[in-house]
């Protein structure tokens, strides 16, 4: 038992060494090497990906259509080493990318206060959607300390997955996405003077909250958005003529659909559905001057409208005077 713990601490100590290695190697590396680099594991990432469908859709020939149980479990067999080799060339990028320029550009955006983890994800708040959901998925966890407010930012993808009994009695199972993007947590450390939420204006949700629903005054920001409050003051607070303006303007910006909600306990929270993750490589030629500033480019939406709320005399509640 002593000689197999001792190899076991053995091989630990060696895989540590390997990694240890493997990042002094990457912070030593040119930007010629970290953009060769970047290329070779999104080529892997995606030829595997691409085999993996292709095993996959063969296994699925033999099974039904050929009923050959042999070649499908072949099949099956490749469809999972090639997936495995997929998600490990993706999961290396992933870390080439956090450590040679996610998290320098998140020290350059967000301050040194910064912690950053690329699996992780924030928790959803309350917040009016035109679906539900039963099933959160997220990566790029951002948790930092911005000009003296606790924010969070992640991308998330909100989806509904039911099970259902098809006409030959089997059960069966669907997944749909109804929302992928970035939500962002922003804690204003102030009592809010009320609670608002903002929504993509959508006719199923205008039935759910006649009750609650509160029209402006500015007829472009109510055709952009529905606003449901318990008490329609609180929304006239916030809202105002100039903040409903800058809200238009940042959603004009933002490439999809924002939601926001103002909670009385001093947080914000903003969704925006983008369609896509940060802090992805995506087609590009993987420069690393441009990537660096597709990336500030990014999270300059968030630290704007944090900027520019942050500073709002009517978003707190007035203290009064005993």
């Amino acid at each position: 038992l002593r000689r197999r713990g001792k190899q076991a601490r053995r091989c630990k100590n060696d895989v540590l060494r390997k990694e240890t290695m493997i990042m002094e190697e990457n912070k030593t590396m040119t930007n010629e090497q970290l953009e060769s680099k970047l290329k070779s594991l999104r080529v892997k990432a995606t030829l595997t990906k691409i085999l993996t469908y292709c095993a996959a859709a063969a296994m699925i020939l033999m099974w039904f259509f050929m009923e050959n149980l042999a070649m499908g479990l072949v099949f099956l067999v490749i469809a999972v080493v090639f997936a495995y080799l997929s998600s490990k060339s993706s999961s290396t990028l992933k870390k080439l990318l956090s450590d040679n320029i996610i998290s320098g550009v998140l020290k350059e955006a967000l301050g040194d206060a910064v912690v950053y983890n690329p699996w992780g994800k924030v928790e959803p708040g309350s917040m009016v959607f035109p679906f539900s959901y039963n099933k959160v998925t997220g990566s790029d966890h951002i948790k930092a300390v911005y000009k003296g407010l606790n924010i969070e930012l992640s991308d998330m993808e909100l989806i509904n997955e039911e099970e259902y009994t098809d006409a030959d009695g089997n059960t069966q199972r669907s997944s749909t996405t109804y929302f992928k993007g970035q939500w962002l947590i922003c804690d204003f450390g102030k009592e809010l003077s009320g609670e608002v939420r903002l929504s993509a204006n959508d006719k199923k949700l205008r039935k759910q909250h006649k009750n609650d629903s509160v029209e402006m005054e500015n007829e472009t920001f109510n055709n952009r958005f529905l606003v449901t409050a318990k008490n329609a003051q609180e929304a006239y607070y916030i809202l105002t003529p100039h903040m409903m303006e800058y809200i238009l303007t940042m959603a004009n910006k933002s490439g999809g659909d924002v939601y926001l909600s103002f909670l009385r306990d001093g947080k914000m929270h903003v969704a925006i559905k983008t369609g896509r993750d940060f802090f992805e490589l995506g087609k590009s030629k993987a420069n690393t001057d441009n990537l660096r500033q597709k990336f500030l480019n990014e999270l300059k939406w968030f630290t704007d409208i944090v900027d520019t709320l942050r500073v709002e005399d009517t978003l707190y509640k007035k203290e009064t005077n005993a």
